[in-house]
C-alpha cells in the first residue's frame, strides 16, 4: 500500500452549489537518506525533496446519497524518485449511503482494507520502517492487473465489512484469467483503558493462489500501541508458499513519537526474509514533523549483498 499523507489543513472552494465541495491540501519533505538498499555498495548520503497535492470533491443529492473523488499528484526527487516527473496516484471515486459505501480506483482490496499493519504511527521521509524485507503492507495481491479495484464497505455498529473485486486489465477473460476478489472483515472492542481492533481478510485468483491473514492491535489512552499481524500464501499448483508474521509497538509523548517493528517472511524453499524498522518523529507544530528513521533488511540463501540497510533524516510538511 502507498504512504498515508500527515493530517492536512484544508483550502475549501465553492464547486458552485451548496452541497459540493473541493477541497485542496498539501504537503512536502526534505531531508537526506541513505542506505545500501536504494543501490549496491552505495550508502553515500543523499538529497530527498518530495511534494504531493491532494485534491478531495464531495457532494451530496436530494435524497441524502454522498458521491465524490480522490486523487493525488505527486513530484519526487528522491529514493522514489520518477526523473522528477509529476504523476497520479491514489485515485479513486466513491458514491455513499444507507446502505454502505461503493469505491472504485487506485485503492485497497478488501484484504488490505480490514488489515492493519503493523507500523503503528508516525512516519519517516523515505518509509524507512516500511521498506525492509519483513513488512508486509497487506497489499501483496493488490494491483495484479490494472490496479483499478472495486470494493463495497459497510459498518453496523463496531463491525466492518467488506468485499473487492479487481478484473483483468480490459475486463476480457479471453485468456482464461479469473478476477481477484477478497473478503475482509473488521471488529472494535472498546475497553476501559484501551481499544483492540481485530481484523481478518481472504483474497484469492484462481489461477494464482489464496491469501488469508488477521492483525490484532491494540491502542492505550497512555499513547503506548501494539500490534501483531500474521498472513499465509497458498500457490496453486507448484510454487514457494510463504507464512508472514509481524509485530510493532509504539509510544507518543506529547511532541515525541517513537515505533518500531520487526517482520519474517517464513518460505517452503527456505530463502526466507526478515527485517526491522525504528523512526523517532518530533511535531514541531503546525503541520512540521521533524522524522529521522533506520530500516535493516536480511534476505537468507540469496547473493553476497543481499543484507541491506536504510536511513533518513529530514523534515515533513503539510498545509
Amino acid at each position: 500500500m502507498k504512504k498515508v499523507l500527515l493530517a492536512t489543513s484544508a483550502l475549501a472552494l465553492s464547486a458552485g452549489v451548496a452541497s459540493a465541495e473541493m477541497t485542496l491540501k498539501g504537503s512536502a519533505e526534505m531531508g537526506i537518506f541513505g542506505g545500501d538498499l536504494y543501490g549496491a555498495a552505495n550508502d553515500a548520503a543523499q538529497f530527498h525533496n518530495d511534494f504531493t497535492l491532494t485534491f478531495d470533491g464531495t457532494g451530496e443529492t436530494d435524497g441524502g446519497m454522498s458521491f465524490g473523488f480522490h486523487i493525488e499528484v505527486e513530484e519526487s526527487n528522491g529514493s522514489n524518485a520518477t526523473n522528477g516527473n509529476a504523476s497520479y496516484d491514489n485515485e479513486y471515486v466513491f458514491i455513499s449511503g444507507a446502505y454502505g459505501t461503493l469505491t472504485l480506483g487506485e485503492i485497497d482490496s478488501a484484504y488490505d482494507k480490514r488489515l492493519t499493519e503493523v507500523a503503528l504511527a508516525g512516519g519517516t521521509i523515505t518509509d524507512d520502517e516500511t521498506v525492509h524485507s519483513g513488512f508486509s503492507g497487506n497489499s501483496e495481491m493488490d494491483g495484479m492487473y490494472d490496479n483499478q479495484i472495486l470494493r463495497y464497505d459497510y459498518s453496523f455498529g463496531a463491525a466492518g465489512l467488506s468485499f473487492s473485486m479487481e478484473q483483468e486489465a480490459d475486463g476480457s477473460d479471453a485468456a482464461g484469467i479469473d478476477p481477484v476478489y477478497a473478503l475482509g472483515f473488521s471488529y472494535d472492542i472498546e475497553l476501559s483503558s484501551m481499544s483492540i481492533g481485530l481484523g481478518l481478510g481472504y483474497i484469492t485468483q484462481d489461477e494464482y493462489g489464496d491469501m488469508i491473514g488477521v492483525s490484532v492491535i491494540g491502542e492505550m489512552e497512555s499513547g503506548f500501541s501494539v500490534g501483531v499481524n500474521y498472513s499465509k500464501l497458498d500457490l496453486d499448483g507448484a510454487g514457494n508458499d510463504w507464512e508472514h508474521f509481524g509485530i510493532g509497538a509504539a509510544y507518543t509523548m506529547d511532541a515525541w513519537t517513537v515505533a518500531a517493528n520487526y517482520g519474517s517472511y517464513d518460505y517452503d524453499a527456505g530463502l526466507d526474509e526478515s527485517g526491522w524498522g525504528i523512526l523517532v518523529n518530533y511535531d514541531l507544530g503546525g503541520g512540521a514533523v521533524i522524522q529521522a528513521g533506520y530500516g535493516s533488511s536480511e534476505n537468507d540463501g540469496q547473493v553476497a549483498g543481499a543484507d541491506l540497510e536504510s536511513w533518513s533524516f529530514g523534515i515533513a510538511m503539510s498545509f
